[in-house]
Order: structure tokens, then C-alpha cells, then sequence
């Protein structure tokens, strides 16, 4: 074998080694990769299971222990810091809203724009002096014609309002003849009534259900008296009617210590498994 030939066959093998030695490098080299691409899955996969315990819950969300509807009377008059805080509560609430004054249809409209509901807050005769609102108030000594008349114009000022409550009325809301024709007018448009029950007496809810208008009733009054204290424990007892019953319904005022205490006891009372809702789905 001459020395050419020799250097031939040598170039051959090692050539043959050199492509065996890439070729084993190579997979050596994919499995480097697999093996980290499957470190960065894993990794991944950990981080993903890491946040998403992060964000769960600790523990579990209390479980339904009453629903409150709450009403909230005589919006219409003002338009401030405190009627618009009312709006920034953060619960289905509904907010009734006298006829005849300033700002009773342009907070109607802001109201629903916001997402709350909106009825009627009808002026009824009291068995003491009324004052305000002479052009709505329905007496009983009106006739059927006026008294009909009268709760058609206060829905044409409010048209977003969707059922409607007394304001005062312990005079009216005890008479058969006021509360028959309300019940007509309100039948005849598919509203709804809430009986504020500002007397023992009256005959609101009972007329409604004879005329079959979906009805309730106010449990609770949260603010007769303006002391922060006393609205609180008026609405704890709210939440105990609640749990106890089912379902109950309280009626407050636009006032500046009624709306401090329902930003603090509403969300609390929310952590507790209490469910706020539109009166509108309270109804019998």
C-alpha cells in the first residue's frame, strides 16, 4: 500500500469520526433543550398554580343569610354632595323621589344612568298639617278623577320610576277610596306599590292585593331619629329581620348621617352574607 493510498483511508475514519462525534453532539444538544424546555413548563406551570392560590379566596364567601331591599326617601329636593354620594353606594338600592320640586326628574334620570331604581315617592294626606308639594298631595276628599289625575302627572315628571311608596300619608294610606284609585292607576301601567306603613291603620298593601298590583311593605325605619348610633342599630336590626324572615325592607332619608352609616354598614353587612336588592324583586 503506497503512502498516498494510506492518507486516504486516514481521512476516510477520521472524517467518519468527526461525523459521528457531530451527530452525537447534536443529540446531546436536543436533549439539553428538551430537558430545559421542560424546566421552563414546569416553572411556568409552578408560577400559574402560585397565583392562582394567591387570588383565591381563603376562605370560603359566607353563605346567604337575608336579603335587604332598602328605600330611600325624598330625593328631589336637593342636589349635593350628599344626594350624590347616594350614588356612589355600591348595592342595588332604591331611591324614591317626590314629584314637584327642583331636581325631582333630572335625579330620576342620573339615578337610573347609575344603576339604581327609581319609584315614585307619592305625597299623601297626614292627619297632622301637610305642607309642600299642594299640587300632588292626594287627599281624601278628592274625587276619583283627581286623585288618578294627580298620580298620572307625578309619573309623567318621573318617567323612569318604575313603582312607587307613600310619603307620610297616615291619613290617606287608611282610606279605601284613595288607596282603590292608586291601586287602579297603578294596575293600569304595571307599577308597583311599597306601603312606607306610616300608620297602624292603613290599607295600603291589602288594596293592592285585592287589585292584584305586586305590593310589600316597609320592616324598618332606619333614621327617625338623626343620631349616627341609632341608624346603625336600626340597621342591624334590619339584617336581623332579614335572616329571620327571609327577606325585609327599611326606608331611610336623604340625609348626610344616614349616608355615613350606610357606607360603612353596607359592605359590612355584604362580608356577612347579606344580599342587598331592588325592592322591585320583593314583591308579592
Amino acid at each position: 500500500m503506497n503512502k498516498q493510498s494510506f492518507k486516504t483511508k486516514v481521512i476516510y475514519i477520521l472524517t467518519a469520526i468527526i461525523v459521528v462525534l457531530l451527530i452525537v453532539i447534536n443529540k446531546m444538544n436536543y436533549r439539553d433543550k428538551v430537558e430545559l424546555r421542560k424546566e421552563l413548563v414546569e416553572t411556568v406551570e409552578e408560577t400559574k398554580d402560585s397565583k392562582a392560590h394567591k387570588l383565591s379566596p381563603e376562605t370560603p364567601p359566607p353563605s346567604l343569610r337575608g336579603t335587604i331591599g332598602l328605600v330611600i326617601d325624598d330625593f328631589g329636593y336637593r342636589n349635593d354632595d350628599v344626594s350624590d354620594g347616594f350614588l356612589d353606594l355600591k348595592a342595588k338600592l332604591t331611591y324614591a323621589v317626590i314629584p314637584g320640586h327642583e331636581y325631582s326628574t333630572y335625579f330620576g334620570k342620573k339615578a337610573i344612568n347609575k344603576g339604581y331604581e327609581i319609584i315614585v315617592h307619592m305625597p299623601l294626606e297626614n292627619l297632622s298639617n301637610f305642607e309642600g308639594e299642594d299640587e300632588f298631595v292626594l287627599r281624601t276628599s278628592m274625587n276619583s278623577k283627581t286623585l288618578q289625575d294627580r298620580l298620572r302627572a307625578a309619573f309623567d315628571q318621573i318617567p323612569v320610576a318604575i313603582g312607587m311608596n307613600n310619603h307620610q300619608g297616615s291619613k290617606a294610606s287608611a282610606d279605601k277610596h284613595v288607596m282603590s284609585n292608586i291601586a287602579r292607576v297603578l294596575k293600569d301601567k304595571d307599577l308597583f306599590f311599597i306601603d312606607s306603613r306610616t300608620t297602624t291603620e292603613t290599607v295600603a298593601e291589602s288594596t293592592m292585593e285585592v287589585y292584584n298590583v305586586p305590593t310589600s311593605r316597609r320592616n324598618v325605619f332606619l333614621d327617625n331619629e338623626s343620631d349616627e348610633n341609632k341608624i346603625t342599630a336600626q340597621m342591624l336590626l334590619l339584617s336581623q329581620v332579614a335572616e329571620e324572615k327571609g327577606s325585609a325592607i327599611g326606608i331611610g332619608h336623604v340625609r348626610p348621617k344616614t349616608l355615613k352609616v350606610l357606607q360603612k354598614q353596607i359592605p359590612a353587612l355584604q362580608k356577612k352574607g347579606f344580599k342587598f336588592e331592588f325592592v322591585s324583586s320583593m314583591l308579592h
